[in-house]
């Protein structure tokens, strides 16, 4: 709560039991008054879900300084000299998301970089790049952007949607096994689809039938 309404750019890595990784998602991270929301959260929440779902061990982390490439903050630690923990985080981090990382990696804010502990430095480091972020749940169907799941692509003629299982039947948007990540990818999807079915329907009934029945006389 204390850190709710603080926004900043991160890297999200999803990774598996072994360490590997299962996917990222970099973008905005809004801290809220439930948890963590934002388009970076939003995007990986699919791929943590989909491996909840099929009982996998996955571990979330974040980078708060995703435009650094690997053992770049460190170099920047190391060249910070006099100035103190807090001003080197806060130069590129919110305040309070700045402090609450400080206090995670367990060094004193006010301490001079030049005379930070090597143990420290690491520590440190490490919070910054790599925080470990535990999933306790997600916000269910009633919040949800986007749904995954649905009727497989397989038994889809996708030339036309109409269904190869039922005939007479076409599908399309979210009713399908389709879903990506945010930026209107989705919408996007459900527009395409449906302008696949709406011609493929007026090319059956012919050109010049109505597909909805006209109005009474």
């Amino acid at each position: 709560l204390q850190l709710a309404g603080v926004a900043a750019p991160a890297r999200l890595t999803l990774r598996g039991a072994t360490g590997a990784v299962v996917a990222t998602a970099t973008g905005p991270v809004l801290h809220t008054h439930f948890g963590l929301s934002g388009p970076a959260v939003l995007d990986i929440s699919r791929h943590v879900l989909l491996a909840k779902a099929l009982g996998q061990v996955v571990h979330l982390e974040a980078d708060w300084r995703p435009d650094l490439a690997g053992g770049a903050f460190d170099a920047e630690v190391l060249a910070a000299g006099r100035d103190s923990l807090a001003r080197l985080l806060e130069r590129h981090l919110p305040t309070r998301l700045a402090a609450r990382l400080l206090a995670a990696a367990g060094v004193d804010p006010a301490t001079r970089v030049d005379h930070l502990k090597r143990d420290d430095r690491k520590a440190l480091v490490k919070t910054v790049t790599a925080e470990p972020l535990p999933v306790t749940s997600d916000r269910g169907w009633t919040y949800a952007e986007a749904t995954a799941g649905g009727v497989p692509l397989a038994e889809v003629d996708v030339s036309t949607m109409a269904s190869r299982v039922t005939p007479g039947l076409w599908l399309v948007g979210e009713v399908l096994d389709v879903d990506g990540r945010l930026g209107g990818f989705n919408f996007q999807w459900a527009w395409a689809s449906g302008t696949v079915a709406g011609r493929a329907l007026a090319k059956r009934l012919g050109e010049n039938a109505p597909l909805l029945p006209g109005p009474p006389p």
